[in-house]
């Protein structure tokens, strides 16, 4: 144990104090802390300034119905009545014509486009309400203008009654409805755990290559089983890559609590809805549980080279696989969670850290596909470390070229 700990701590040790991993760390904080002050950034370059009262011109029928238009709109600036004179923060609505609505918008400044995106809004409901009025349509022919057409799926392969199949099949063709703090969630998990993953899949597989291809594992091994050196190893680049993660999501806990939020959340509708606590759960695990298995994956790859040029060779399938789970589940966000593709991939291992968060944001995954993959995950890690093991202990002192010739060796042995 004593053996398996020296080893651990140096590894972890001087990754972390390593230049690059301080450097990396504190551009993503620092991107972080941007990220958060985002919209006050956007301020800064903005020189607009806000308007604080909209003074309208126009007879008292339209401003009243402008005035009940405006009024849900939640907007940081002042309803009046024209009284002939603009200050510096303030603009001029005047009606030139109503059939149709003709307007002029004077200001002595540029308006915020946020400002400017209300007033268009509330003018082109005045508009519709001033047609429906001239039209004089009665009020089911007024609410007929927005109704959505009546549509009905009729899908090969749907089961269930006339109204069962009829519900499921529109939730076939229609897009689903993803609350967006959700799918904030499931962006950040999978392009961080991609990103990690190749970085550390790389720095494992140098790790145990270099001391290979440097014979310096000939001293290691006459004092270190060659098995405990080795998961030692895993066990220090899978700490690195969590510590990395944990204070990024420090850094994102602090940013939450010194700034604020509101704006944002208002802007984007970044709100929790009842599956939110589930996807952040299941994320968590995900992306953890991925990270130890891709870096095991990556440890025993490279435990087949001897030369360092057969490194980028040797972990070429971990690249491919988890860019091929990446991409899967990036384009498929906007479709069927319950889609073949989805459903398949979700249970291969190495898609599953990728593609079950998809499914985790839809409540009709439930909880059993979501334990099953994290079960599969389990003893994926476990077969991949004990092979590992059996690999990197049978050709530690190999020094065959090539690792097709390692891998021939290994199995005849």
């Amino acid at each position: 144990m004593s053996k398996f700990l020296a080893t651990f701590s140096q590894t972890y040790l001087s990754k972390v104090r390593a230049k690059s991993f301080m450097i990396s760390t504190a551009i993503i904080v620092l991107l972080i802390f941007v990220g958060a002050n985002f919209d006050k950034i956007i301020n800064i370059f903005d020189s607009s300034e806000e308007i604080t009262t909209l003074n309208v011109e126009s007879e008292d029928a339209f401003y009243a119905q402008f005035e009940a238009v405006m009024e849900p709109i939640e907007t940081d600036f002042d309803i009046a009545q024209n009284d002939g004179e603009i200050g510096d923060t303030e603009a001029l609505l005047r009606v030139d014509g109503m059939e149709p609505l003709a307007v002029t918008l004077e200001a002595d400044q540029e308006i915020p486009g946020s400002q400017m995106n209300d007033i268009e809004m509330a003018l082109g409901q005045v508009q519709r309400m001033m047609t429906i009025q001239s039209l004089n349509l009665t009020q089911a022919e007024a609410e007929r203008l927005n109704a959505s057409p009546d549509i009905t799926y009729d899908i090969a392969g749907q089961d269930g009654g006339d109204g069962e199949a009829s519900e499921s099949a529109a939730e076939a063709g229609e897009m689903p409805d993803i609350n967006p703090l959700n799918t904030v969630v499931f962006y950040v998990t999978v392009i961080v755990m991609f990103f990690i993953i190749i970085n550390y899949a790389s720095q494992i597989g140098t790790e145990v290559a270099m001391e290979k291809t440097s014979r310096v594992i000939e001293m290691i091994v006459s004092s270190v089983a060659p098995v405990t050196h080795l998961l030692a190893k895993i066990s220090a680049m899978i700490s690195v890559s969590l510590t990395q993660l944990a204070i990024f999501i420090v850094a994102i806990l602090i940013a939450i609590q010194l700034f604020d939020f509101s704006e944002i959340i208002s802007d984007f509708g970044l709100e929790a809805n009842n599956q939110t606590v589930t996807m952040i759960t299941y994320s968590v695990i995900f992306l953890i549980l991925g990270l130890i298995l891709y870096l095991s994956i990556a440890a025993m790859l490279g435990s087949f080279i001897s030369r360092m040029e057969d490194l980028q060779q040797a972990l070429l399938p971990v690249t491919m696989f988890s860019l091929i789970g990446f991409y899967i589940a990036i384009f498929n966000i906007w479709g069927s969670a319950d889609s073949l593709l989805v459903r398949i991939s979700s249970y291969f291992p190495l898609f599953t850290p990728f593609v079950m968060p998809l499914r985790a944001m839809h409540e009709e995954t439930g909880q059993a596909p979501l334990l099953i993959g994290v079960a599969i995950l389990l003893v994926s890690i476990i077969l991949a470390i004990l092979l590992a093991a059996s690999i990197y202990r049978n050709s530690v002192l190999s020094t065959s070229n090539g690792i097709f010739k390692n891998l021939k060796r290994i199995k005849k042995e």
